[in-house]
C-alpha cells in the first residue's frame, strides 16, 4: 500500500520536473541573495531583494539556467538515440559556457 503511494508520488512529481527545478533554482538564487554574513553576524536585505528588478533578474536567472538543462537534457537524448553523434568537444564547450555564465551572473 505504501509501496504504490510512493510510486504515485514519484509520477506525479517526475510529470512536473520542470517547473519543480525552476522553483527549486528560484528559490536558491533568492535565498541565496536575501543575506550575507559579516564579522557582527548576517545581514538580511529584505527591501532589496523585495524589488520588482530583483525578483525579474532571479526569475531570468533561474529560467535560463533551466532552459540551459532542458537543452543539454535532450542533446544528451539525441545523443543516445544515435541520430546524430556529438562529441566529447563539444561537452566541453558546453560546460565552458555554464561556467562562464556562472562566472557572469557572480560579478
Amino acid at each position: 500500500m505504501a509501496n504504490n503511494v510512493i510510486i504515485k508520488t514519484l509520477k506525479v512529481i517526475y510529470q512536473y520536473k520542470m517547473a519543480l527545478l525552476f522553483l527549486a533554482l528560484w528559490a536558491h538564487v533568492s535565498l541565496l541573495n536575501l543575506f550575507y554574513v559579516n564579522y557582527k553576524g548576517p545581514v538580511f536585505l529584505w527591501q532589496e531583494n523585495s524589488e520588482p528588478l530583483t525578483i525579474q533578474v532571479h526569475f531570468l536567472i533561474a529560467l535560463l539556467a533551466t532552459g540551459f538543462y532542458l537543452a543539454i537534457s535532450k542533446l544528451r537524448q539525441i545523443d543516445s538515440d544515435k541520430k546524430v553523434r556529438i562529441t566529447d568537444k563539444f561537452w566541453l564547450v558546453c560546460s565552458l559556457v555554464l561556467v562562464l555564465s556562472i562566472g557572469f551572473l557572480l560579478i
